[in-house]
């Protein structure tokens, strides 16, 4: 039996309750006992995550076309980041700004950072017609960078590849005009100038 399903299996040697209590400060949290505090923390994230569920619910059947075809090239839905964005955006400068919902693919020990299953949650909103309103394209080239897409008055923040950005300038979904951080706006200073300068520092003689 595996380690997972031993977790399941074990039987408690005691009853576990969430504590009866009405919400404590840190300080009245400090003189509970152990297994009291463990619980109403845990019971206090599961209550957060389910607000945040609630907050995105009736904008996630619109997506499930998206995500087939994202799983049907590779990808691993990373379900915990499933949410709405805190920041809002909109498709043109007089459009109604609305929250996107945030939609990638999760890191696996098997897919690091491939370029496939990475970038097919970004491949499939642009297959079904979505416009690329936003992109962060900063840090190093391995990292994420973080895209936004809009179709009508819906919106999806997900992640891809720095080349998926490139190839998107190339074919002129992102350009100039677009809002954010990425090679197609010339600022004159490279977008990962942070991290080159400490390259540089530590290859000095």
């Amino acid at each position: 039996m595996s380690h997972t399903a031993r977790r399941f299996a074990d039987k408690p040697a005691q009853r576990i309750d969430v504590p009866k209590l009405s919400k404590v400060t840190r300080e009245e949290a400090q003189h509970l006992p152990l297994l009291d505090r463990v619980l109403l923390q845990e019971h206090e994230r599961h209550a957060c995550r389910l607000a945040d569920i609630r907050r995105v619910a009736d904008k996630l059947a619109a997506l499930d076309a998206i995500v087939r075809t994202a799983q049907a090239d590779g990808a691993y839905i990373d379900i915990t980041a499933v949410r709405l964005s805190y920041a809002s955006h909109r498709i043109s400068g007089n459009g109604r700004r609305v929250n996107a919902v945030v939609l990638q693919a999760a890191d696996t020990f098997s897919s690091w950072r491939d370029p496939k299953s990475q970038n097919a949650v970004a491949n499939a909103l642009l297959a079904a017609g979505w416009r690329v309103v936003d992109a962060e394209a900063t840090g190093s080239e391995i990292s994420r960078d973080r895209v936004i897409f809009m179709h009508g008055q819906r919106a999806v923040e997900t992640s891809c590849m720095r080349q998926w950005v490139i190839d998107a300038i190339e074919a002129g979904h992102i350009t100039a005009a677009t809002q954010g951080r990425h090679p197609a706006t010339d600022t004159g200073t490279p977008l990962n100038a942070g991290t080159a300068g400490e390259v540089a520092a530590v290859c000095a003689p």
